[in-house]
């Protein structure tokens, strides 16, 4: 029996410092969407303020009680359907972190992870401000298994073979790419979903960020084969379709490569 599942990814240009309107442009794009039905939608790296290291403190909240959650937790109970999106955590021990929630159908906190590797190089100050996570998380919503990555994670493999070897199928990777590294956002997506031969759904920031950064947008369906099954440009966008989980299996049945790994000489 075939796993339907519909996917939503807003690819958006997120003003800076305005939680409000970045919140109406949102809820805009899902009235317009409500139709579609989606059982998961996916948010760009910090959609609610816009990503600025200088700025994160100022825009960080606690989880879950502070607006953004709010915000994502009415809309995931208003139109049935989980919410994912990354927001800067005002965590209890005093640090901020970079972390991608989902709110399920109930408007609930299902799950929570905090970015793993913090981006500080050719002008990246994400180390200067922020505290790195130390777990990997799938979680467990009620159309599948979830993995969860944020951006700069895309580029370690070995995260991503662990998600795939506890049971992720698809995996979410909200990001605010550069337009200068654009073609390895697309390779990387790609090689993520053929290595471990499940669902890569990449949703980024796009438009002028500073005077010498530009977010590349290019979102992202890649399906276990490694075939883009749906994207977007450098313009602000919807990226839409259903997917069926049974494919994973399909594809490892076809190329068995998970069986005949050597585990005895490298670890996974």
């Amino acid at each position: 029996m075939a796993r339907k599942v519909k996917l939503l990814g807003i690819q958006m240009q997120s003003v800076f410092d305005n939680k409000v309107l970045n919140y109406q442009k949102i809820a805009k794009v899902l009235a317009e969407n409500a139709d579609f039905e989606p059982d998961l939608v996916l948010l760009p790296e910090t959609f609610n303020a816009g990503y600025y290291a200088k700025n994160f403190k100022k825009n960080a909240e606690p989880i879950p009680n502070d607006q953004t959650s709010m915000f994502l937790s009415g809309f995931a109970q208003k139109y049935n359907t989980n919410i994912a999106g990354t927001i800067i955590e005002k965590c209890p021990d005093g640090t901020l972190k970079n972390t991608l929630v989902i709110f399920d159908r109930t408007g609930k906190l299902s799950v929570k992870y905090h970015k793993t590797h913090l981006f500080s190089h050719q002008g990246g100050e994400e180390g200067k401000y922020l505290a790195a996570g130390d777990n990997i998380v799938v979680a467990e919503l009620d159309f599948g298994r979830v993995g969860l990555s944020i951006c700069y994670d895309l580029r370690f493999p070995r995260m991503f073979r662990t998600l795939g070897l506890r049971g992720a199928e698809i995996v979410l990777c909200p990001a605010a790419w550069p337009e200068s590294r654009k073609e390895h956002w697309q390779i990387l997506n790609q090689s993520r979903a053929i290595e471990n031969q499940f669902f890569m759904f990449g949703v980024n920031q796009v438009g002028k960020v500073t005077a010498k950064r530009t977010d590349a947008g290019c979102s992202m369906l890649v399906d276990p084969w490694g075939e883009v099954i749906a994207s977007l440009g450098t313009e602000e966008g919807i990226l839409k379709a259903q997917i069926d989980l049974d494919k994973i299996d399909e594809v490892r049945k076809a190329l068995p490569v998970w069986q005949d790994r050597r585990i005895d000489l490298y670890e996974a």
